[in-house]
């Protein structure tokens, strides 16, 4: 850092990450579990097309009577409503029947890229609807979730289970959240320069390690990571940029407060690190057991100031 002065750094009372289960949470992972399961597919004989509804139709189209061949289409599946679909298709076929015909006129709009070559003009559309159909979402009853979750007896004990493993999920990611929350407040109120040649340095560093762990770890390329996220090698090492100011960051705050409070580790847990690290070190001749002492000593009195840190700020309940 070219400058770093710590501002406030206690008492300021920095909401906790909250591990109650919302309710949009409970019911995203309900609605997740029925996805898995197989709808159910209702056929429609006699009852009207309803939004919503699948339907398999024929169309032609035709302009001042001369026929269209680009939008001939035949078995052509969509959802009545669908975005993607022309509306006036949709709203043409509402209250229609299977095995009807329905004739209508439509101006395109510059919507639909494939009929880019027709915006504009007034085509007259006929549409045989060759079957509808719905999609009926799977019902969670006992009897369903005792096939899927062989454990579980019925539906409330499953929504129990459910509901305690996200709470679990939340506090596992609470620590960091927290850790995160409480960081943030606090470089708020210092007064901080990065050096750019050493943050710059850092994030080269902190790319080229994330590239080889993906190597070496899950068999991933970096090529193949980049095109997944559809990112470039430049937005990649922004990101890292951004990890490794924070890591700076935080790593300086740390150390003014370890300095501001005076923290010390005490003697008797530095003699058990020298033993741990000694025996994990036996038969390496260049092992530097000075600075490998010294790197722990910082770690213990780092975990040290954030855990004072963490007491000190987040609000009481």
């Amino acid at each position: 850092m070219r400058q770093f002065e710590l501002g406030p750094y206690t008492g300021l009372n920095v909401k906790k990450f909250n591990i109650a289960v919302e309710e949009d949470e409970f019911n995203g992972a309900m609605a997740y579990v029925r996805e898995s399961l197989t709808e159910t597919r209702i056929e429609k004989e006699n009852d009207p097309v309803e939004p919503g509804d699948y339907v398999v139709v024929n169309i032609e189209g035709e302009e001042n009577g001369i026929p269209i061949p680009s939008v001939k289409q035949k078995s052509f599946k969509f959802r009545v409503g669908d975005e993607n679909v022309l509306g006036d298709f949709s709203s043409n076929l509402l209250g229609r029947k299977r095995g009807q015909t329905v004739t209508f006129d439509v101006v395109l709009k510059p919507v639909l890229l494939e009929f880019a070559d027709l915006w504009g003009h007034r085509v007259t559309f006929t549409v045989e609807i060759v079957n509808v159909f719905a999609l009926k979402e799977p019902e969670l009853t006992d009897e369903v979730i005792r096939r899927i979750e062989p454990g579980v007896s019925t539906l409330q004990e499953f929504k129990e289970v459910l509901a305690a493993e996200i709470t679990q999920e939340k506090k596992t990611r609470a620590q960091g959240a927290n850790i995160d929350r409480v960081f943030q407040a606090i470089a708020g109120r210092c007064k901080y320069e990065f050096d750019p040649e050493v943050l710059n340095q850092a994030a080269e560093n902190l790319y080229r390690q994330f590239a080889e762990e993906l190597k070496t770890i899950h068999g991933v390329e970096l090529i193949n990571y980049l095109m997944y996220r559809k990112l470039s090698s430049d937005e990649l090492l922004a990101e890292c940029k951004q990890e490794s100011a924070r890591k700076i960051l935080g790593e300086a705050i740390m150390d003014a407060v370890i300095q501001a409070e005076g923290f010390r580790i005490p003697a008797e847990r530095l003699e058990k690190e020298q033993e741990k690290l000694a025996k994990n070190r036996q038969g390496d001749q260049e092992f530097d057991s000075v600075a490998a002492l010294k790197k722990a000593e910082t770690q213990l009195l780092r975990r040290k100031a954030m855990e004072f840190l963490l007491e000190q700020n987040l609000a009481r309940e």
